[in-house]
């Protein structure tokens, strides 16, 4: 006994029907280009913000004319140390082998 219904949808099989219809791709094409230079003026805008944000956090620095790269306090000068060997020990003081 055949399947009741159209031949596209039998059991759970189920195949793809006819695409959607599409837009002029004029359309798409402004509205693509639209966003995109949206999206390059919010990038543009954010990276100024950043720039900003980043010289107004470095700002006391160059208020309190701070050492950038200079040490406060010079370094001690090295001094060498000797440390001295332990004497040799006899034979008979040594540890056996």
């Amino acid at each position: 006994m055949p399947y009741p219904g159209p031949p596209a949808t039998r059991g759970h099989l189920k195949l793809a029907g006819s695409p959607p219809e599409r837009r002029k791709v004029s359309e798409s094409r402004a509205l693509l280009r639209a966003r995109s230079v949206a999206a390059a003026m919010v990038l543009a805008a954010l990276t100024v913000f950043a720039w900003v944000v980043a010289a107004l956090a470095l700002l006391p620095v160059a208020w309190r004319r701070a050492p950038v790269g200079v040490r406060l306090r010079p370094l001690r000068p090295r001094e060498a140390r000797v440390i001295p060997f332990e004497r040799r020990r006899d034979r008979e003081q040594a540890l056996p082998r």
